[in-house]
């Protein structure tokens, strides 16, 4: 009970000791990507388009962790983005909690047992160093165990009669949406739930489906996904087309198994073995003293854990370790014998840096094992210097290493100042002036919605450029005439989406000549954003330049006309957020329908069991 409660008191001083600190730089990070939603969604509309803020300019749809629609997001829409991480966070290691619990229930029957199952689960390294690093998109993670216990509550539905069909259906539609309506939400802003949470629960909904001679897991994962893809339509589906465009392709790699077991037993956040990944990426610890005991008690474990549990367990768990490995192909194993290989050419597969990540879903067996280890160990253990020396090992390692990784990387994190974003772009076009941050500062100190940083933090594909501070524009306007008179251009951003190219009349030597009495060239434009296929302007043609700047050349009639506005607009992205913002409507309305049906059809189930002749004990 005390290594039960302290990981929660741990969690609890920490969300309350830093509330007012960013973090580290990946927590800054992705504090950037939800304000840049956040603006978004306030000036322009809630379809995520055009962003010039960061490097030189990035497409938001296809930047894979700008949310949209997640947990964090919808309490950014409504409290700010520095409050919507703030408590989206601890919901999460809440659920994570709450699923761990009910999923050990299937096994351990102890309240105790299951507490600290519980606790150790979101105690483990792994999510340790994910909030600690700032992590965010992993954090959703933790709820793999509530997913995992709703796929064997539906097994459960085989008992009912026929009779009780319409329970069946008003469950079955509740449950699927409910698990449908929470996919869309992890998986929002979190392109690694894709391929490592999904392919978790995807494998282990197969596996239960074998182990308890059942369709209904498989059926309810496939169902559950449909509904998230409808529901998250506004991140996924421009998402998604992106990657077409910018695939992210990174090279082969391979970590040895004897990682795993080293950052399992030892608290390092660094690396000595050779690994792709330092410590805090492929920490599972939970320290060598309760590995000690889920190795002495392990024939008690496998023989009383049940086999719809332990079966799908031990499958998930060596293809994650598999997995993990990465690329065997390196070690001279064929192709057809790599399973990482025979996915690498999918879409997310080939943008997989550190494979050593697939290792986490190991912290669930993990900490269940423990769990009954432990609980088996104290009824069995005797007073004395050794068992006192144990359970102080036992708790000061995971309770020390969780300590000192919050803190060490959160103490010196900078404090969060609000940036206001009210008025920008209602009176008309503003300029974006850019700076740079270097590496004393985090880029969440400078951005604001007209001013963005030159030398962004972002190791995502997209069209790169480099580009001056300063507010300039258009660096370079050249005529293709020999000795044309010199024009002068200004430019300024209408929208972030939206840039107002103006010639200012009368024209600099020119003696007052009106804009459409010019004898204006074919003239080329570069500009101070990367280019992307999606910028257009009527009449003339965009493209990009060997430098990967956005260029543009207009005919003399366009020229005439005094004023250009260059556009970019994906319409995916707008389509799709409309269909997200219906689908979350009808999802409400739907689930409210079904769970109302569910909870009268079981009333009305309960009383016909109860008016029964065999449960009144009258014999027909």
């Amino acid at each position: 009970m005390v290594l039960s409660v302290a990981i929660i008191v741990i969690y609890g001083v920490f969300f309350i000791t830093f509330l007012g600190q960013t973090g580290p730089r990946d927590a800054d990070q992705f504090l950037v990507f939800h304000s840049l939603q956040y603006w978004n969604a306030t000036m322009f509309g809630l379809a995520k388009q055009w962003t010039p803020l960061m490097c030189a300019g990035l497409s938001m749809a296809g930047e894979p962790q700008i949310p949209f629609m997640s947990l964090s997001m919808c309490l950014s829409y409504l409290l700010g983005p520095y409050w919507g991480l703030k408590i989206a966070i601890p919901i999460y290691f809440s659920l994570g909690w709450i699923g761990a619990f009910l999923y050990a229930g299937l096994w351990l029957k102890s309240r105790e047992q299951r507490m600290l199952a519980a606790s150790l689960f979101i105690g483990n390294g792994f999510f340790v160093c994910r909030v600690a690093y700032g992590h965010f998109d992993l954090v959703p993670f933790l709820v793999l165990p509530l997913i995992l216990w709703i796929l064997h509550s539906s097994t459960s539905g085989a008992s009912f009669t026929v009779k009780a069909s319409p329970l069946i259906g008003a469950t079955w539609g509740s449950v699927t949406l409910l698990t449908g309506g929470l996919i869309a939400m992890v998986i929002d802003g979190s392109p690694v739930a894709i391929i490592h949470l999904l392919l978790w629960v995807g494998v282990y909904a197969l596996a239960l489906s074998v182990w308890a001679r059942s369709w209904r897991p498989t059926a309810l994962m496939v169902c559950a996904v449909l509904v998230a893809a409808v529901l998250d339509a506004g991140y996924l589906w421009p998402m998604v087309q992106a990657q077409t465009e910018f695939p992210r392709l990174t090279v082969d790699t391979f970590t040895s198994i004897i990682s795993f077991l080293w950052f399992a037993l030892l608290p390092m956040r660094g690396k000595v073995l050779p690994a792709n990944g330092n410590g805090h990426e492929l920490s599972v610890f939970i320290g060598p003293v309760i590995a000690y005991f889920i190795w002495k008690y392990r024939s008690w474990i496998t023989s009383s854990m049940p086999r719809e549990m332990k079966g799908p367990l031990f499958v998930v768990t060596a293809v994650s370790l598999v997995l993990g490995m990465g690329s065997l192909r390196l070690i001279h194993i064929p192709t057809w014998l790599s399973p990482f290989d025979l996915l690498r050419s999918l879409p997310g597969f080939r943008s997989i840096g550190v494979t050593g990540r697939y290792w986490g879903f190991a912290v669930l067996p993990l900490s269940l094992c423990a769990a009954g280890a432990l609980s088996r160990y104290a009824e069995e253990c005797r007073e004395g210097w050794r068992t006192t020396l144990c359970l102080m090992a036992m708790l000061a390692l995971p309770l020390g290493f969780q300590l000192d990784t919050l803190w060490a990387l959160w103490s010196k994190s900078p404090r969060y100042a609000a940036v206001p974003h009210q008025g920008f772009f209602a009176r008309g076009p503003e300029h974006i002036d850019y700076v740079t941050v270097g590496e004393e500062h985090y880029q969440g100190e400078f951005i604001s919605p007209v001013r963005a940083v030159s030398d962004c933090y972002d190791m995502d594909d997209f069209q790169r450029a480099d580009i001056e501070a300063g507010a300039s524009l258009v660096t370079t306007a050249d005529a293709s005439a020999p000795g044309a008179v010199a024009a002068v251009w200004r430019a300024r951003f209408s929208s972030w989406s939206s840039i107002q190219l103006q010639l200012d009349c009368p024209l600099a030597n020119s003696g007052g000549t009106a804009c459409e009495e010019a004898n204006l060239p074919t003239t080329r434009f570069i500009f101070q954003q990367a280019y992307h296929s999606l910028w257009y302007a009527p009449g003339c043609t965009t493209a990009p330049d060997p430098q990967g700047h956005l260029t543009l050349e207009c005919p003399q009639a366009e020229l005439r006309r005094g004023l250009i506005e260059l556009r970019f607009f994906n319409a995916l992205s707008k389509s799709a957020a409309e269909v997200s913002t219906r689908a979350w409507t009808g999802w409400l309305v739907l689930a409210f329908t079904f769970s109302v049906l569910a909870v009268s059809r079981r009333e009305w189930a309960r009383r016909r069991f109860r008016a029964s002749p065999a449960a009144s004990g009258v014999v027909p």
